[in-house]
């Protein structure tokens, strides 16, 4: 669907639509690359007390909160490309959400889509599996082999989310899964050197973190369980696309705890700037 000149000005933002970085974990480069950009509504990320709360923090470093939609390509043996954004499409042909960057994104940095050997989805939510099938069903990354949670393949294909899967997408996965190109996960699994997946369910049932790691360094992947720095140290913030809020609280808990007690750093799709944070170990209790 053709852009607006607005879209155009946006999805060049390096905070959103052109946000990009390149992360030192160990030895390893990874690269964080944005598809576009959603525009967060005032009241999609807080608490019921609260429910513009990080709205109106965001708001404060960069004026109308528009987010990235962070997709990750880690190189090796395989190269993994971690989410894969919205895909050329304009939300209800409104600016809220707009994506179709990605190719553009990686043939800047001498990627093909042929370059892919595993496509590793955090959740099957529209604004990380835009790119996984272009308008015919058509597989834009033909050598990758795609890995997602068996949850979350129950809950969109067959389950509740059923209607939120744009009709190329689901026929795209379909087609995909009869040619043996498709893996359900459940639990831990490290899907390539140097990168695990683990279960992080609550944004939706099947959502999943993938931890980039070599030696003692690591760098955790949130996907959606969290959608901005601020959120490590405000775990009650909860988003309005959470499917259960009180498990994807637990989840948040969970992984603030784990980088408290380990280390390593954290950044989630729509981290502005795609920049990631640390969390904050809480001083000891006297």
């Amino acid at each position: 669907m053709p852009g607006t000149a607005d879209d155009d000005r946006l999805l060049s933002d390096p905070v959103s639509g052109a946000a990009a970085t390149t992360l030192r974990v160990g030895d390893r480069s990874l690269l964080a690359l944005s598809d576009g950009y959603f525009l967060m509504h005032r009241t999609f990320l807080g608490t019921p007390d609260a429910a513009t709360a990080a709205h109106d923090v965001l708001a404060e470093h960069y004026g109308e909160p528009r987010l990235p939609l962070g997709c990750f390509f880690l190189p090796g043996d395989r190269n993994v490309l971690v989410d894969c954004g919205f895909g050329p499409v304009r939300f209800q042909g409104e600016g809220l959400l707009v994506g179709g960057r990605l190719p553009t994104a990686l043939a800047q940095s001498g990627l093909r889509p042929e370059d892919v050997d595993i496509l590793a989805i955090s959740h099957l939510h529209a604004d990380h599996t835009g790119w996984i099938g272009d308008d015919h069903a058509r597989p834009v990354f033909p050598n990758a082999e795609i890995l997602l949670a068996r949850a979350d393949w129950d809950y969109f294909m067959d389950g509740d989310g059923a209607q939120q899967l744009r009709p190329n997408i689901r026929q795209t996965l379909e087609d995909l899964a009869r040619r043996g190109q498709v893996s359900l996960l459940d639990g831990e699994a490290q899907i390539a050197p140097g990168i695990t997946r683990l279960a992080a369910p609550g944004h939706t049932p099947g959502h999943s973190i993938y931890v980039v790691h070599d030696g003692p360094d690591r760098l955790l992947l949130l996907g959606d369980a969290m959608y901005c720095p601020q959120q490590l140290t405000n775990l009650d913030w909860e988003a309005a696309s959470d499917v259960d809020p009180a498990l994807a609280r637990r989840t948040r808990e969970t992984y603030q705890r784990d980088l408290e007690m380990h280390g390593g750093d954290a950044l989630g799709s729509h981290f502005p700037e795609l920049i990631a944070g640390r969390a904050i170990a809480k001083p000891p209790t006297r």
